[in-house]
């Protein structure tokens, strides 16, 4: 082979690296984009400046009925180190707490005059170890399905107050589960640990491997899961007048085919996706985590039928060693999830808000009225405040009707002139009502309560 050959050759095989760096590189980005991908929208939610509130665990009966109940109790037999001291003395709410939520929220209006709202995720049932009657020594496991409570947590007039915040706008129940853990594990497990059957008498929620008892877990038979999320469904309608249309898996922890089960029975909105667990492993790898982000982005790219909005902003102020600098930080969560295009979606927990000691209350309290006061006294730049159902209806459409009972609140984010279909006086059909581009229009209704 001759120079010029050499050098031939040695350009053509130059070339073919070039060539190949190229198509890495492209790979690489599409690669990258494809990972980085984020859930379509019809809104323009930089310039809509969304914030909606999340927060789960609501109607859950535990951790303890009363302060006195964990005493003499050794948590350290039944669960060492499984949950955190302040969940320990959490409660169920009570009237005080959604009337005190309600209050603060109702001060508080967006750009376009309409109040806060918080969305509370409910656990529709409990299990109570509890005497068969009033006058019965024998004991059993019983179930509790919302409205009903179990003795130990008696709220006698918790749902007027609750039917009034809804009324208000200021409410808008969500479904979370049916237990928050797996039930038979709970008997099971309580049976055979006799620290464990005291706390449960005292109507304590802790049990051995509480913490990593999934309600959706991989050995539960499905068709359990079916019946128990068609008597929650029922449940809450029944309690709330409207089926729900937005779930969170307690945990975090849930599969595609929990996914497609929720889709059957009509509840179209997934949230937390970028927080799944996954259920066949308490701790993730490395590789476990990219295959979640691939499954996620893929889920992105085709889903059709199921919207799925993520939580980007954090507010955990009874949790946190400074909640003024915790709330701080969720403020600045917010104005990053606008910027990246997205609403903010702030996820908070029920106990930093009902709790037996009044001191940790108060701190749950300010630091969402910090989050809420943080965005200033100018109107203009005020956020909107949205449900679950608003921000998905807006995503899909740009356009958004929520019904509170006393007022409908219709909405278009878009940029151009738009209908949204209304129901008619008589429920009987529909009228579309055309509103201007950015426009709110909030229609009131006739109200009653069951008080």
């Amino acid at each position: 082979m001759n120079e010029r050959d050499v050098n031939r050759a040695r350009g053509h095989h130059g070339q073919l690296l070039l060539d190949l760096l190229v198509i890495v590189a492209v790979g690489a980005i599409l690669a990258g984009g494809f990972l980085l991908l984020k859930p379509r929208s019809a809104v323009d939610w930089r310039a809509a400046r969304a914030v909606v509130i999340e927060s789960d665990d609501w109607g859950l009966c535990g951790f303890t009925p009363t302060e006195d109940a964990l005493d003499g109790v050794d948590i350290d037999v039944i669960c060492p180190g499984e949950f955190p001291d302040v969940y320990l003395y959490s409660t169920l709410e009570c009237r005080e707490t959604v009337e005190r939520m309600a209050a603060l929220l109702a001060g508080h209006r967006g750009r376009d005059d309409v109040a806060a709202v918080f969305q509370p995720n409910y656990i529709m049932s409990s299990l109570s170890y509890a005497a068969t009657s009033e006058t019965s020594d024998v004991l059993q496991w019983r179930q509790a399905t919302l409205p009903r409570l179990p003795a130990l947590y008696s709220r006698d007039d918790l749902w007027p107050a609750v039917h009034r915040a809804i009324g208000e706008g200021v409410w808008w129940p969500e479904y979370h589960g049916m237990w928050h853990y797996d039930p038979d594990g709970r008997r099971t497990t309580v049976a055979v640990n006799g620290e464990a059957m005291v706390a449960a008498r005292r109507g304590l929620l802790i049990f051995p491997g509480g913490s990593r008892s999934f309600e959706l877990a991989l050995h539960r038979d499905p068709e359990i899961l079916l019946a128990e999320l068609r008597t929650g469904l029922t449940a809450f309608e029944s309690l709330f007048g409207r089926p729900p249309t937005s779930i969170i898996a307690p945990d975090y922890a849930w599969t595609r085919a929990c996914e497609l089960m929720w889709l059957d029975e009509g509840l179209r909105i997934i949230q937390a996706k970028r927080e799944q667990r996954p259920l066949s492993k308490i701790h993730a790898s490395m590789w476990d985590r990219f295959w979640k982000v691939c499954e996620r982005s893929w889920r992105y790219l085709i889903e059709k039928k199921i919207v799925y909005l993520n939580r980007n902003c954090r507010l955990e102020g009874s949790q946190v060693a400074d909640a003024r600098a915790h709330a701080a930080a969720c403020l600045a969560s917010v104005r990053r999830a606008w910027n990246a295009g997205e609403p903010a979606i702030v996820g908070t927990h029920r106990v930093n808000y009902a709790h037996l000691d009044p001191a940790s209350v108060d701190v749950g309290f300010a630091a969402l009225a910090q989050v809420l006061e943080g965005f200033g006294e100018d109107v203009a730049a005020a956020p909107i405040y949205l449900t679950d159902n608003e921000t998905a209806q807006l995503t899909r459409k740009g356009t958004s009707l929520r019904d509170t009972g006393r007022r409908r609140i219709l909405r278009n984010l878009t940029h151009s002139r738009r209908p949204v279909l209304m129901p008619t006086t008589d429920g009987r059909s529909l009228r579309a009502v055309w509103l201007n581009p950015g426009e709110t229009l909030q229609v009131d209704l006739q109200y009653h309560t069951d008080d």
